[in-house]
């Protein structure tokens, strides 16, 4: 089957795999794995079933250079950084489209390779010793579950369900974040019933968990958005939305940022959103905000103190906002389907200045994640600097 003719299969079938399985007997080749315009995706995290998810599998799925004359260095740019992992990617050998059959793949920082995990997220601590991993779909057949995966043993310390009202909490939360040194994982908690609305902050080291109240996840967050860590990891920061019906679009007003116990402790205006943990520059002067009612694939860049407008970053074509790189950079994913008429239909990851020229491009595994996570590029052995950015 030719690109060509599995791209508009593809497409078919988007929304089908997106709402219910497939008909029997349809060939798993053709199932969709949901992105395109599906920017911001805050889906219930998952892994393989069972019988399926037994040791890691390692894959060749190396990054390649994007190819002739194609961005890779601009004066005072270095390359630091590296994808650690691609989360929730779509199994089409799995007929079912629930969550709990997606895969992960992690960055082996000794071979410079991805290996292949049973589990739809893993995102790896900023050492990079430890994964915050996920299964399930929140079904009776798949609860959800969320541990850590220590690199060095392969074992997984699950974390116990806390004591709330929601019968599968990890079912209720946002994906979850570590924080910048690593102690802790946060989790945004809006729970279908009750009124128990605020954040889980669990120890890495003992798994003891702690609620924080925050009403304000449920009555100022109509676009549903988790809070996100502070760079120096001493508060937490939320894009406030509001909804004015379900003809018009939640509109942002502003960022309000949190100590670690809940209570406000300022905010800046802002009409656009943050929309992951790496919203924030590393160190903690910018916020880069997407206008999810729009052209999401423009990013905003404004002062975190003031919220003043300092540059707009438009990547010219439909894009993911992936993060960060560096303070002065972006990295994003350009889809594809979105190449001009003639070049090569393919993914890129595009490191853009905040004048959004593109000043290193690569090309992505061959796999369509609904997340990609980023870290330092300081483990990998000689020779990968393909993998690079």
């Amino acid at each position: 089957m030719n690109s060509q003719l599995t791209g508009a299969i593809r497409n078919v079938f988007e929304e089908l795999a997106d709402s219910a399985p497939p008909p029997d007997g349809l060939a798993g080749a053709t199932l969709a794995r949901a992105r395109r315009q599906r920017i911001a995706r805050l889906g219930l995290g998952g892994g393989l079933a069972a019988v399926l998810c037994a040791a890691m599998v390692g894959v060749v799925a190396a990054i390649v250079p994007a190819g002739d004359g194609a961005p890779d260095q601009a004066a005072g740019y270095r390359r630091t950084s590296v994808v650690t992992s691609y989360s929730g990617i779509r199994d089409v050998r799995v007929n079912d489209p629930s969550p709990a059959f997606n895969y992960s793949l992690l960055l082996n920082p000794t071979t410079g390779s991805y290996d292949r995990l049973p589990y739809s997220y893993a995102r790896p601590d900023p050492a990079g010793d430890r994964v915050l991993v996920r299964r399930g779909d929140n079904s009776a057949a798949h609860p959800s579950q969320v541990g850590i995966l220590n690199r060095a043993s392969g074992d997984v310390r699950w974390i116990p369900d806390p004591d709330l009202e929601a019968a599968n909490v990890w079912g209720y939360t946002d994906m979850g974040s570590w924080s910048p040194d690593g102690r802790q994982l946060l989790f945004t908690y809006r729970p279908r019933f009750g009124d128990q609305n605020g954040f889980l902050l669990v120890d890495a080291a003992t798994l003891r968990t702690r609620l924080v109240a925050l009403p304000d996840v449920a009555t100022d967050n109509a676009q549903g958005l988790g809070l996100i860590w502070k760079p120096d990891g001493t508060g937490l920061a939320m894009t406030v939305s509001h909804s004015a019906g379900e003809a018009v679009p939640d509109q942002v007003t502003e960022i309000r940022f949190y100590d670690l116990n809940g209570r406000r402790v300022g905010s800046v205006p802002a009409s656009a959103s943050l929309v992951d943990a790496t919203g924030i520059s590393p160190d903690g002067s910018r916020l880069a905000l997407v206008d999810r009612s729009r052209r999401a694939s423009v990013v905003t860049i404004a002062d975190a103190a003031t919220g003043a407008l300092q540059a707009t970053v438009d990547p010219g074509r439909p894009a993911q906002l992936i993060g960060w790189v560096g303070d002065d950079h972006l990295l994003v994913r350009v889809y594809g389907d979105s190449a001009p008429e003639g070049a090569e239909q393919r993914d890129l990851l595009q490191v853009l200045d905040l004048t959004g020229q593109v000043v290193r491009e690569i090309v992505p595994v061959d796999d369509e994640p609904q997340q990609t996570f980023i870290g330092s590029a300081d483990p990998l052995p000689p020779g990968k600097d393909d993998l690079t950015f």
